[in-house]
């Protein structure tokens, strides 16, 4: 069943989520790759099956709940525990770059103001850091209060991506001034050798590139 349970969750199939978690209760703990079945259920684009869980006693984690959007939870936690605020989830994210990369700013603000480490990047091969995953979800907002607090506008996550080359994948050239006013290195190379521009161009995103080149001319 807990094959069945992963399968469904991938699928996004809540009914036979929710038919097997109340024929047997112990799937509640179910992991997948040391993945909880919650931060599974985000990652794969169904956040909203997190509730399955609760509903049934689950009580989040702190990743899982910056990664649900639970603030109240995840603020509670952080009453009892402070130290939580810079901790990872079991495959290696911090709790800010969570809420950051599923769509919680509020939260992610109030774990900024809490003591969260805005360049504490992901302890796994994707090395994420929140200023990436600001970039990856297009939330200006959050990076301009993140560059605020000190976030390196340069750091690099698998393969040398910088979030400059983030903005350039999807064109998003408010973003990028952003970057740059806050000293983004516009001649910044991935370890393959693309530059902003080339990835501009690999995701075919011609008004950033012809905006871009004027840039570091």
């Amino acid at each position: 069943m807990h094959d069945q349970l992963i399968d469904a969750i991938k699928r996004g199939d809540a009914a036979k989520v929710a038919a097997l978690l109340d024929a047997d209760r112990s799937l509640l703990a179910a992991k997948s790759e040391n993945i909880s079945a919650v931060l599974l259920a985000c990652y794969y684009g169904h956040p909203e099956m997190a509730r399955l869980f609760v509903e049934r006693g689950t009580e989040l984690t702190f990743a899982e709940a910056c990664a649900v959007g639970d603030g109240p939870r995840a603020l509670k936690l952080l009453e009892s525990n402070p130290d939580l605020v810079r901790s990872f989830s079991d495959d290696g994210f911090p709790g800010l770059g969570l809420a950051i990369f599923f769509r919680h700013p509020e939260l992610a603000r109030q774990l900024i103001e809490r003591g969260a480490d805005v360049n504490e990047a992901a302890r796994n091969a994707q090395r994420v850091a929140p200023v990436h995953a600001a970039a990856a979800v297009c939330d200006r907002a959050t990076m301009k209060l993140l560059l605020e607090h000190g976030a390196d506008p340069n750091a690099r996550q698998q393969m040398g991506y910088t979030p400059l080359h983030s903005a350039a994948s999807r064109g998003d050239i408010e973003m990028a001034k952003l970057l740059l006013r806050h000293g983004a290195d516009p001649l910044a190379i991935t370890d393959d050798g693309k530059s902003v521009v080339d990835i501009a161009g690999k995701y075919e995103k011609p008004e950033f590139a012809e905006w871009f080149s004027v840039q570091v001319e």
